[in-house]
This record gives C-alpha cells, sequence and structure tokens, in this order.
C-alpha cells in the first residue's frame, strides 16, 4: 500500500522575493518570506504543504500560487483580497569576496524603482473564522510570527496531535499573543540576533528549544532531558555565495528528518535524534549558501541529490561527534564541500545572464 506524504500546514510571511545584484540587474522574482521558504522546500522534497493566508489581487500573488502548486501544494487556503498588496521584498545582493564572514544582502520592502512598499498586514483572521473545521490534518503545523491567526491555528493543530514549530524574528507588540505560541509549540527556533532569549515565558517542558547563532552555528536544548545547551558549530565554507534563507533551510531539513523515522514524539526527546535532524538541516543550509536566493539550490540541483548530499554530509559528522573525535560546537571542516562548491558556484556562473533589468513594481 502506498504511503501517504506527511502534511505540513502553515502560516505567516508569504512574499514575492526580487533579488536586487550588485550591478542594478534583477533575478527573476520568485516566493520567499520564511513560511513560503519552509513549505516550499518541504513540499519539494515531497511533503504536502498547505499555505494558510491572505494575499492581495495582484500578480505577484500569482507568481506565489504558481509556485506553490509547481511542488503540489494544497493552495485552498491561500486567499485573495484586493484591499491589499501582496508583499514584495527586495533582497540587495552585497559585494563579497567568497569568504564566509560578512553580511552578503540587506532586505527592504522599498521598490528600488518607484520608492513604493509593499508591507505584508496581519489583520486577516477574519477571513479565516469559519475554516478550521474544514483544514486538513496535519503531521507539523508551522508558523512565523505569532498573529492571532497564527495563534489560534497552532492550538488546534497542538490540540490535534500536530507537532507545532514556531519560528520567531521578534517577540512582537503582543507579548500574550507570543506566549501562547511559545505555549504550545513543541519546537521553537529563533536567532540570538533577535531574541536574546526565552526565560521569561513558559516553555513546556517537552518543548525543543533551539537557537541559531550565525556564523558559529547553533545550540539546542530540551529541558524534560537537560537544561543544559547543546552547541553544533556551523560548517567552514569554501565559498559563500548568499546566506539567504540559511535558517529556512536548516528548519525544513530539521522537520524532513525528524520525520523519516517513526515514532516523532519519542525523537524529540532524544538527544542524538535532535543533533541528527539538526545537522541534516544544518548540511542543507551549508549546501544552499553557495547557491544565490533563498531556494536557490533546487534551481540547480535534483531534491534527491540535495538530500543525499545532506545525508552524506551529517552523517559523517554525526559519526565524529558519536566517537567524541570532534566537540560538538567546534566548526566543522568538510574536505568534500570545496567539490559541491565547485558545482553550484559553475552553475550559477552559467545562468547568471537570466538576470532582468528591473521592473517597476513587480506586485502590480
Amino acid at each position: 500500500m502506498k504511503t501517504l506524504p506527511h502534511r505540513i500546514v502553515g502560516t505567516g510571511l508569504f512574499a514575492l522575493d526580487v533579488i536586487v545584484r550588485s550591478d542594478g540587474l534583477t533575478a527573476q522574482p520568485t516566493l520567499g518570506g520564511t513560511a513560503g521558504n519552509v513549505l516550499w522546500i518541504l513540499g519539494a522534497l515531497g511533503w504536502k504543504a498547505t499555505p494558510v493566508g491572505t494575499l492581495g489581487d495582484d500578480t505577484a500573488a500569482q507568481t506565489i500560487h504558481g509556485e506553490f502548486e509547481r511542488v503540489g501544494a494544497d493552495t485552498r487556503f491561500m486567499l485573495r483580497s484586493t484591499d491589499q498588496s501582496t508583499p514584495v521584498i527586495f533582497q540587495h545582493q552585497l559585494e563579497t569576496t567568497g569568504g564566509t564572514s560578512g553580511p552578503t544582502h540587506r532586505f527592504t520592502f522599498t521598490c528600488p524603482a518607484c520608492g513604493s512598499r509593499r508591507r505584508p498586514q496581519w489583520d486577516d483572521d477574519s477571513s479565516f473564522a469559519d475554516v478550521q473545521s474544514n483544514l486538513p490534518p496535519a503531521s507539523v503545523f508551522f508558523l512565523d510570527r505569532p498573529t492571532r491567526l497564527g495563534v489560534a491555528l497552532a492550538e488546534h493543530y497542538a490540540r490535534n496531535d500536530a507537532i507545532v514549530v514556531f519560528e520567531p524574528s521578534a517577540i512582537g507588540d503582543d507579548a500574550g499573543l507570543f506566549a501562547r505560541a511559545v505555549r504550545c509549540a513543541r519546537i521553537v527556533k529563533y536567532a540570538d540576533d533577535r531574541i536574546a532569549d526565552l526565560a521569561h515565558f513558559d516553555l513546556q517542558p517537552e518543548t525543543v528549544e533551539i537557537q541559531t547563532r550565525g556564523a558559529d552555528g547553533l545550540r539546542f536544548r530540551a529541558p524534560s532531558l537537560d537544561s543544559r545547551w547543546i552547541g553544533l558549530g556551523a560548517y567552514e565554507l569554501p565559498y559563500v555565495h548568499d546566506t539567504a534563507g540559511a535558517g529556512d533551510w536548516c528548519t525544513a531539513g530539521l522537520i524532513f528528518d525528524l520525520f523519516s523515522q517513526p515514532v516523532v514524539p519519542q525523537r524529540l526527546v532524544d538527544y542524538n535524534a535532535l543533533a541528527q535532524a539538526l545537522a541534516f538541516g544544518q548540511a542543507l543550509s551549508t549546501l544552499n549558501c553557495m547557491a544565490e536566493g533563498a531556494r536557490g539550490l533546487l534551481a540547480s540541483w535534483s531534491p534527491t541529490r540535495i538530500v543525499r548530499s545532506a545525508r552524506e554530509l551529517s552523517a559523517t559528522r554525526m559519526s565524529a561527534l558519536q566517537s567524541q573525535f570532534l566537540p560538538s560546537a567546534m566548526r566543522v571542516s568538510e574536505p568534500r564541500l570545496d567539490a559541491l562548491a565547485d558545482d553550484v558556484s559553475q552553475w550559477f556562473t552559467s545562468t547568471a545572464s537570466r538576470a532582468d533589468s528591473i521592473h517597476c513594481c513587480p506586485a502590480s
């Protein structure tokens, strides 16, 4: 009997990404936003993705719908409204020398051609007041900010035994909403340059807390096991093209690996299983840093090759960790990344001519 794919339902930032290169040319606009990237990556890796949210009634929304449909996503709950515009994020690429330090880009909602700004709106909860009974069951519910809609859906899915993954970029204006999201999440992941810690919030004992630390990798802990942090250092990359989307790949990889084996709840309270899943996510993140854009790796490699390469990298790392050959928080030097970097960078060099000049207001 054929096994049905896992399903992830998610809400948060769905936007049109426009990469503006240092010479002023732009790449083809694509789906972006944290929720957009995580759901799309998992869709490309074989999951059923169900995005929930409201976009504008514009060409940017058409692009986002089209990209989700390309990976077989269920877009029934992606609504369109003439009362708002679809968010557009301009990612300005910065001059780099190919090294591993320093930023590779900056984000803005301001169009470099006309100066207009299309920022996200978070007042769409009333549009989904009666939708909960129609939402499909899911293995995972994902949210990237504590909106009224996101928190209500997180609580709904937590009650129905889904694993809630909360990846906030800020606490936001409503600490009460944030606290509710934390309380029903089984995994909370955040960056240390955005949120210092969660000491003032009521994490459940079984919640896994993950703190990303940029070039220093990440650390995690599960209070039901131990209050100590366990560090996982970052890979030493021979070449960095673009770090955009690195955290989204890590999250998608974590989810993908946790569900690659049965009995997921038990794996969330097993340090070896968590370390393995996070190492796999870090490997995916590392590979994408050698490509352009938040999901650039999938433009050059097939999902099968991506998963295989990440499995090989993470398996080698876990073997070294388990033999205590490598301290867990130490940066990882992996010779195979040199050959992989050459492969990815050659593909993007040969396809750089796909860039086009800026078209004013791509969301219109």
